[in-house]
């Protein structure tokens, strides 16, 4: 039916249309897990090779043993062996040299051996060795013994050590080695021996063909098989390199957000505490008993959790690898202990908690906001676990030209033996100290641990329940560049005595 005249044609617009993408996955960095890879291959190598060394050794010995009982009697012909000490005594020398060859170069080169150094060392000893099993099996009995099969050990090794394809030329090497040997006993050109007395010789050829061919045969078997399992198990070390790399990612996602979740916590936290103190001051006049208790709970449950975010913020930038540690600056420590004493000094008070202290002018070069992490929480700790009245030493002397020590004791609930060594675990408290202190966040001394260590800072605790706890900073008055919190010192470097 047509449009009457002047009647405008209502159309439906076209929609937008949005489709949602599939997951990003990101792809995992080729180049971080082949270097994770190539430095595993590298320990492995070192590793397998110094064991490889040591097993040569032995059969040093025993090449030793025999030469020199075949050189000094002739008993060997009573158990039925044939053993002459000059081929014996050749191939532990050439066996020892190849080891004192290798192990010197491993000395040299140290911890700083490449993968490529690990494998060009592998390689040398496997074409050494052999050529050495070449000639140990020639006079062992290439034609009337088992002695070829002693071949299967460096084929093993080498599916162990190498990839297929690079087994695969050791498996070849093999054989040739093999092939050449029976080709000359057979052709004349060297004369066959044996390790047993009388032993029979195969004269027919057809003999020792289907020997030889049975041999390689087998030798092909075992090197696919070897191979094989080999390959699984490097894809499998692949795989795991791939999701250890993508677990590391995660978890510095997770950390990355944690921290921006804590830091944005912070402000309201504060926020919250400093209206509750605004309440209480009587900002909105005077608050009825029951309100100004709650009132109290909460201001003291933000200023616990403020504290919370401070210490996690600390952790977490002492152990960052991505963020640089500060640089030392020249500070007067007798200034800085007396402002830090000064801004605990009011939460003291309240207790009647006071201060005696004994502090020499000395100045260090050391990072200031790590330095600071360390007197505050000692400071607030002693304040926190000392009983109502005490009193709080501090004392700042001059131990020798190059250190001084720092010294907080208090008089408070004390550590018992048996817990001291984990006072500088995250989020450890005893049980006493939870009972005394319930708005102590377990994260203090691991801010001090952590911090000391960045420094080079030594700390020793001294503590017993009921006697109180004495911390000792032992301080290096020059600096160097402080190091990442993340490396492990030596663990003496904090000491726990009772």
């Amino acid at each position: 039916m047509p449009s009457p005249p002047g009647d405008v044609l209502m159309t439906d617009p076209t929609p937008a249309v949005y489709e949602l993408p599939p997951a990003d996955r990101r792809p995992v960095d080729q180049d971080r897990v082949d270097a994770l890879l190539r430095q595993r291959e590298r320990t492995l190598l070192r590793d397998n090779a110094e064991w490889f060394c040591r097993l040569r050794w032995l059969v040093v010995a025993v090449l030793l043993v025999a030469g020199l009982g075949a050189l000094l009697t002739d008993n060997w012909s009573a158990f039925g062996l044939s053993i002459t000490p000059g081929w014996t005594l050749s191939a532990a020398v050439a066996l020892s040299l190849v080891n004192v060859a290798y192990l010197v170069w491993l000395r040299r080169l140290g911890e700083n051996i490449s993968w490529h150094q690990s494998k060009t060392l592998i390689w040398i000893q496997i074409s050494i060795d052999l050529a050495v099993l070449t000639f140990v099996i020639h006079h062992l009995g290439c034609l009337s013994t088992f002695a070829p099969f002693m071949y299967l050990g460096h084929i093993v090794l080498s599916c162990i050590f190498f990839r297929p394809t690079e087994s695969l030329i050791v498996l070849l090497a093999s054989i040739a080695l093999y092939v050449g040997l029976v080709f000359l006993e057979v052709a004349g050109v060297m004369q066959p021996a044996s390790l047993f007395v009388g032993a029979a010789i195969p004269e027919a050829q057809n003999i020792i063909v289907w020997q030889t061919v049975f041999a390689c045969f087998l030798w092909i078997s075992i090197w696919y098989l070897a191979s094989r399992l080999s390959d699984s198990l490097h894809r499998r070390d692949r795989e795991l390199a791939a999701a250890n790399i993508r677990l590391e990612a995660g978890s510095r996602e997770r950390m990355r957000h944690m921290l921006q979740t804590t830091h944005q916590l912070k402000a309201p936290f504060a926020a919250i505490h400093a209206n509750t103190q605004l309440l209480l001051e009587g900002y909105c006049g005077v608050l009825p008993e029951r309100a100004a208790r709650i009132t109290e709970k909460i201001a003291q449950r933000c200023a616990f959790m403020s504290q919370q975010i401070q210490s996690m913020l600390q952790l977490a930038n002492l152990r960052s690898e991505a963020q640089l540690p500060p640089e030392p600056v020249r500070l007067r420590m007798d200034q800085l202990v007396e402002t830090l004493i000064r801004r605990i000094e009011p939460t003291a008070q309240q207790r009647g908690i006071t201060f005696e202290t004994d502090l020499r002018p000395v100045e260090i070069t050391m990072p200031k906001d790590y330095v600071t992490m360390i007197v505050d929480n000692l400071l607030t700790n002693a304040v926190n676990y000392s009983h109502e009245g005490d009193s709080v030493q501090v004392s700042l002397q001059t131990a020798s030209d190059d250190r001084i020590a720092f010294m907080v004791r208090d008089h408070g609930i004390g550590i018992p033996a048996d817990k001291l060594p984990h006072v500088f675990d995250d989020y450890y408290r005893t049980d006493e100290a939870a009972k005394h202190c319930r708005l102590s966040t377990g994260l203090g001394l691991a801010v001090v641990r952590d911090a000391a260590r960045a420094c080079g800072i030594g700390v020793r605790i001294e503590s017993a329940p009921g006697w109180g706890t004495r911390v000792w900073l032992d301080i290096p008055i020059e600096s160097t560049q402080a190091r990442s919190a993340t490396e492990q010192p030596n663990d003496d470097a904090i000491r726990q005595t009772t």
